[in-house]
Formats: structure tokens, C-alpha cells, sequence
């Protein structure tokens, strides 16, 4: 039999736990991107010459913001298809996108990129981009971060 004490408890439990209920509602959040591309947006190139990503082009047409990468393969680079990224803010409150997010599925591996705008020490705008590549068979995971400039 439960005492006074152990009642008055789980009504007070009850109750927190229906307050906390109506404070954050019973709908379901939506995650927010920032709404504003345009520091991302054009043809970024590599800021070297060997391996690696050669070009990265960066589109959004009517609110379809898409990456679109190529290797560097030769004697014509290697096309990484069309993906739409996540977008990211430097803040909570800003509504200006300044970094991205995509999976890339090939057949031999996954790939993940992760990209944002950075400033170098002359103070041109560059784009960083490091990919991490997930192989799936016997040949060993890597990462490679590289530098772009817009086209």
C-alpha cells in the first residue's frame, strides 16, 4: 500500500511531466537551414594541381541548392554526379549559409564532404572541403582536406 507521501510524489511527478508536455507541444520540430546560399554558390577550383577533387560546382535554381564535384582524373575529370548537401550557418540566428554537408555512394565507397568558407592569410575567400572516404573492401579509409577558389 502506498503511503501519503509516495502518492503526493507521483501526482507532483504527473504533473511536471504533463507541464513539460504543454511547454514543448506535441508537434514535431522541423530542422531549419539557412535560407541564403550565396557566399557557396559558383565554381570553385582546386588550389593545387595533383589528386584529389579538381572542381566543385555549387548551384542553387530555385531553391534547389545542389554540389555537383569532379576528381581529378585524367585526361577529363571524373564526375562525382549531383547531390543536395545540408547547409550550415556560422550561427543559431543567422540565416546565411557558410558551410555544407553531403554522402556521396560510388559502388567501391561511400565518401562524406564537409565544406566551409574560410579566409586565408592574404585574405582571399576559399572554400575548405574535407572528404573522408569509407572504402568497401580492403584498402584503407582515408581523409584529405583541400582549398578552392571561386572560378
Amino acid at each position: 500500500m502506498k503511503t501519503n507521501h509516495e502518492t503526493t510524489v507521483g501526482v507532483a511527478m504527473t504533473a511536471l511531466l504533463i507541464g513539460l508536455l504543454a511547454c514543448f507541444g506535441t508537434g514535431t520540430a522541423e530542422a531549419k537551414q539557412p535560407t541564403d546560399a550565396s557566399p557557396l554558390l559558383g565554381t570553385w577550383v582546386s588550389t593545387k594541381t595533383d589528386g584529389g577533387l579538381a572542381e566543385i560546382v555549387i548551384t542553387d535554381v530555385s531553391g534547389n541548392f545542389e554540389v555537383h564535384p569532379y576528381g581529378s582524373c585524367s585526361p577529363t575529370f571524373c564526375d562525382w554526379g549531383i547531390h543536395p548537401p545540408l547547409r550550415f550557418s556560422n550561427s543559431i540566428g543567422s540565416s546565411t549559409a557558410i558551410g555544407l554537408q553531403l554522402t556521396i555512394n560510388f559502388k567501391f565507397a561511400t565518401r562524406y564532404m564537409q565544406g566551409r568558407i574560410i579566409t586565408n592569410s592574404l585574405g582571399q575567400k576559399l572554400l575548405e572541403i574535407t572528404t573522408q572516404t569509407r572504402f568497401l573492401d580492403q584498402r584503407n579509409d582515408y581523409q584529405l582536406t583541400e582549398n578552392f577558389k571561386l572560378k
